[in-house]
């Protein structure tokens, strides 16, 4: 008796967590986008890094998506706050 061939492994690809934009509703990888929550102080501010607590998602190469028009859905009377952070932060930026 022969033993049937072991089937070969595909190489496993790593998950890749998707989010959503608060803003547009377009789903992407996490890594493009710019995750907002708020401070101590109940300001919105830009995330570096990982952080624990709730967050909203914005498309970071999308500046259509940084009107205050369109996030205020998402944050209500702090949208131009928000909005604001938002095109201050694209100066900040490296151009690719």
């Amino acid at each position: 008796m022969t033993a049937a061939p072991s089937p070969t492994p595909t190489p496993k690809t790593g998950h890749v967590p998707e989010r959503t934009c608060v803003a547009c509703r377009r789903r992407r990888a996490q890594g493009e986008f710019l995750r907002l929550s708020r401070d101590a102080d109940g300001r919105w501010r830009v995330q570096e890094g990982p952080r624990t607590g709730r967050g909203a998602y914005i498309c970071a190469d999308s500046p259509a998506c940084w009107a205050e028009k369109r996030l205020r859905r998402a944050f209500g009377a702090q949208a131009p706050a928000v909005s604001q952070t938002l095109l201050n932060r694209s100066t900040d930026l490296p151009r690719a």
